[in-house]
């Protein structure tokens, strides 16, 4: 369907989509979707009483309020440095293992 704007140009005209389509499109419920409408996160169109219709631009309207980019600093780039191993160096050892499995072997 198309309509004259006040240009006098032909834009077409989207279908309303229904809650349904929206919580498709966002990958919500469909009660979800009515209750971003009530707290007035998600602009639509009161068509009934009882019945809403939501507009492609209301949808991309909240998908952009809902959108953080985030912001990269990169001025410090100093390289982190390991911890040491746990258990400390070998040479700080008191015991060897051969030594020590040598020394339980015996006990038995």
């Amino acid at each position: 369907m198309l309509m004259l704007n006040s240009k006098l140009e032909c834009v077409p005209i989207l279908p309303l989509l229904n809650a349904a389509n929206v919580a498709a499109l966002l990958g919500i419920t469909t009660k979800t979707v009515h209750k971003l409408a009530r707290q007035g996160k998600l602009g639509f169109v009161q068509v009934t009483s009882r019945d809403r219709r939501f507009t492609h631009e209301q949808l991309n309207h909240y998908i952009e309020s809902c959108s953080f980019l985030a912001s990269v600093d990169r001025r410090d780039l100093t390289p982190v440095q390991s911890c040491g191993r746990k258990g400390g160096a070998k040479s700080s050892r008191v015991f060897n293992r051969a030594d020590l499995l040598k020394e339980i072997r015996s006990w038995q």
